[in-house]
């Protein structure tokens, strides 16, 4: 039977052999995520570059024959409209208006609920 100290040293033998093993992953994934925050700061000045090529005449297909992707375009931030603030303004919709009345619920619970007091 080995001692607790020599399967100590084994598993700390099999942990370095496991660690050396994931170096080069670790280097790799390091190295891209700064590439991919690089790439993602580049995106709005992109767009810019872009819509300003298309404004001075270039259309989408002119621009992919010269291997400029088309930008990710990110949805527009839309305000509150008129209609949207008249449907959640408090003021104007009552929560009581949505709950359902609790009366016949009350005396329905006292009939079945095998209640004898008169």
């Amino acid at each position: 039977m080995p001692s607790a100290d020599e399967i100590l040293r084994k598993m700390h033998t099999v942990q370095e052999r496991r660690m050396a093993a994931a170096k080069p992953l670790v280097d790799v994934l390091a190295k891209r995520s700064a590439l991919l925050s690089q790439l993602a700061e580049l995106d709005e000045p992109y767009g810019r570059a872009y819509a300003a090529a298309e404004a001075g005449g270039w259309t989408t297909d002119e621009l992919r024959s010269l291997g400029a992707d088309e930008p990710v375009r990110r949805p527009r931030r839309r305000g509150r409209s008129a209609s949207a603030s008249a449907r959640t303004d408090p003021a104007t919709s009552s929560p009581a208006s949505t709950i359902p009345s609790q009366d016949s619920a009350s005396t329905t619970d006292t009939a079945t609920s095998g209640s004898t007091s008169a």
